[in-house]
């Protein structure tokens, strides 16, 4: 089990980040996450990660980067078995994770929304291969 999250997991490319929002395959969406990701063969890792919290709901850049800090943390304890999923398919995929709540929610709450989120998208992946 590989509990890191280096930056080759990091969505860095522009050009990913216009085809996330522009044409991302899917959304779904557990509160307080929205995910939208989309098949590329642009990066060399299974899976890329764009981790967003809007302005608009948190207007201090320290509640934006403890939100960011927090999903990051769940996405790392939890990306083994969505990683497993697409190495098994031989896909790469990029997704954005975009905090949608109004307010910060607890550690716990938040692991559970995402478990939950991560595991319909590696249903998705199953389903469409």
């Amino acid at each position: 089990m590989n509990f890191k999250f280096p930056k080759k997991e990091k969505v860095t490319s522009l050009k990913i980040i216009n085809a996330l929002y522009s044409k991302g395959n899917f959304s779904l969406y557990t509160f307080p996450f929205k995910l939208v990701f989309v098949f590329t063969n642009e990066v060399d890792v299974p899976c890329q990660v764009l981790i967003t919290v809007p302005k608009r709901n948190f207007k201090n850049a320290v509640s934006r980067n403890n939100i960011k800090r927090q999903i990051r943390e769940v996405y790392r304890l939890n990306k083994n078995d969505l990683i497993d999923a697409l190495v098994s398919k031989q896909k790469n995929i990029a997704l954005a994770i975009t905090f949608v709540a109004k307010k910060e929610v607890a550690f716990n709450e938040a692991q559970v929304s995402l478990q939950k989120m991560l595991e319909q998208l590696r249903n998705e992946i199953e389903k469409n291969s």
